[in-house]
């Protein structure tokens, strides 16, 4: 591929020539023209431009009127504004109409270089980014109805502009051919899709075509999470009749991904450092070392930085797995995906079930939007699947062949929790994160007493009414120092009383 080209449009000769002898010393192909219709038909020869550098103020067609044009042909274009000598609100208009900089007369070469090298690297980036999104989509479709695949969702939300940008260079530091691929650490609530975004990272990785091997570390105790990992010699402990190969082993040449890590072992951490430092390990009850060629993806819900500094994680262990972090936001602050998340999740699994998918009715999307999703993307996609699984009737799904839950009602009935407004001191210096951070957090905790004292402290009864897997509701009462202990001698009839007691 040609490298892009920079066009700097100005009616002004010696600025053109000026422009041009400079970044050209930096190695840039650079074009030049005199007008808004020169630049144009620039556009159409001699390969594609990467950044427009125009002046404003022309005769004909001004630099506005050029960058409009621009921008509606080629969106990821960047463009930089020269203006005169005190006009910002010239600048400042430019920028809200999608510059990416402006430059006021007279101007610094170096700093218009500088800019110049900066918007080709954004403009390179989000092609690349563009490119690797229809790439994923079009895989995404090869793996459809796999079921370690269901969460897949190719995310194009501008809350997820961080996560696909980190995909994006990771892809693009795999294909320079770096001789040691980053070990990646994702965080996010339980349900956002971690795994899916560690496929990507092994999709787009050189180790794409290896195997891809997943375990979930909260599923397994110390000695058995040893033995799925590094495997087992006949005879090393009771039960083990036969030889065992570990997921290090079946996963060479390709990506292990260890979900939920914050719940491994602070004994079995130190084994899995010495393998990550000395690319070597030993079958349990094994002598001789095992080499081994693996990369490394780990997720977890938990706040890793606190748990080391409980003493339930390893510093060193933390450093070795986060060289790269990438945070999945909820499906809250995704919102404008719910919609077309559910659409997508909702062919697949009308289809598997040889049943059409009419579409959904316009209360049905409202629904969909209106409500809080705490069990995130998982929580929607087990209500697509329990829709699909009773729907069999035609035409589009309302609001009440959905079924979803109310953000305040309980999904089985019973008692209402009534949660208190959020109230904002207008006087307040916290930051619209923090302040939704404290909400998130008290209707999170309201809600997991109130689904505990509904179901008389039963775990696993609040943990299906929640859809929540029994680990992760058991995990998010341990964030909140929730005991279901507490509530198992709640008379029924003093349930609310109860969570007013507790939540005070």
């Amino acid at each position: 591929m040609s490298k892009e080209r920079v066009l700097v449009v100005d009616d002004e000769d010696t600025i053109r020539k000026l422009l041009k002898a400079r970044l050209e010393r930096d190695g840039q192909d650079v074009a030049v023209a005199g007008n808004a219709d020169e630049a144009q038909a620039a556009f159409a020869t001699g390969g594609e431009v990467g950044v427009l550098v125009t002046d404003l103020r022309m005769p004909g067609k001004d630099g506005f009127a050029l960058m409009s044009w621009a921008k509606e042909k080629y969106p990821q274009l960047r463009v930089i504004v020269i203006t005169g000598h005190g006009e910002k609100e010239v600048a400042v208009k430019a920028l809200r109409q999608g510059a990416a900089d402006y430059l006021e007369k007279p101007f610094d070469l170096d700093e218009l270089a500088h800019s110049v090298q900066r918007c080709l690297r954004e403009y390179r980036l989000e092609r690349e980014n563009a490119d690797l999104v229809g790439r994923l989509e079009a895989r995404a479709e090869r793996v459809e109805g796999r079921s370690e695949d269901k969460l897949w969702y190719v995310s194009k939300s501008p809350a997820m502009g961080k996560v696909n940008e980190w995909v994006t260079i990771l892809r693009r530091e795999a294909m320079r051919g770096e001789a040691e691929e980053p070990s990646v650490l994702v965080l996010g609530e339980s349900g956002t899709g971690k795994e899916g975004i560690a496929r990507m990272i092994h999709a787009g990785s050189r180790r794409g075509k290896g195997p891809w091997v997943a375990v979930n570390c909260a599923n397994f105790n110390e000695q058995l999470l040893e033995s799925e990992l590094f495997g087992h010699e006949r005879g090393a402990f009771t039960g083990a009749n036969s030889l065992k190969r570990g997921l290090f082993e079946i996963a060479k040449g390709g990506t292990l991904f260890l979900d939920e890590i914050g719940e491994m072992d602070v004994k079995l951490q130190a084994k899995l450092l010495r393998v990550l430092q000395e690319k070597v390990f030993r079958r349990v009850g094994g002598t001789a070392d095992m080499q081994t060629d693996v990369r490394v993806v780990a997720a977890t819900n938990q706040n890793l930085q606190t748990r080391v500094k409980e003493g339930k994680f390893r510093d060193d262990l933390y450093h070795r797995i986060s060289r790269v972090v990438i945070e999945v936001p909820t499906l809250s602050e995704r919102s404008d995906e719910i919609v077309p998340m559910a659409r997508q999740f909702a062919e697949r699994a009308f289809r598997a079930r040889g049943k059409v998918f009419g579409g959904f009715a316009p209360e049905a999307e409202a629904a969909l939007c209106g409500y809080s999703w705490p069990g995130n993307v998982r929580e929607l996609l087990n209500v697509v699947e329990r829709t699909a699984l009773i729907w069999e009737g035609q035409g589009a799904l309302t609001a009440k062949s959905l079924s979803i839950p109310s953000n305040a009602t309980a999904s089985s009935g019973g008692s209402r929790l009534e949660l208190v407004k959020p109230q904002i001191d207008p006087n307040s210096t916290d930051s619209y994160t923090e302040l939704k951070k404290k909400w998130s957090d008290s209707f999170e905790k309201e809600y997991l007493i109130a689904t505990l004292v509904r179901h008389g402290g039963n775990v696993s009864a609040a943990a299906r009414d929640a859809k929540l897997d029994r680990s992760n509701f058991l995990r998010l009462l341990r964030r909140h120092g929730l005991s279901a202990e507490a509530y198992r001698a709640t008379p029924g009839k003093d349930k609310l009383q109860a969570v007013e007691k507790v939540a005070a």
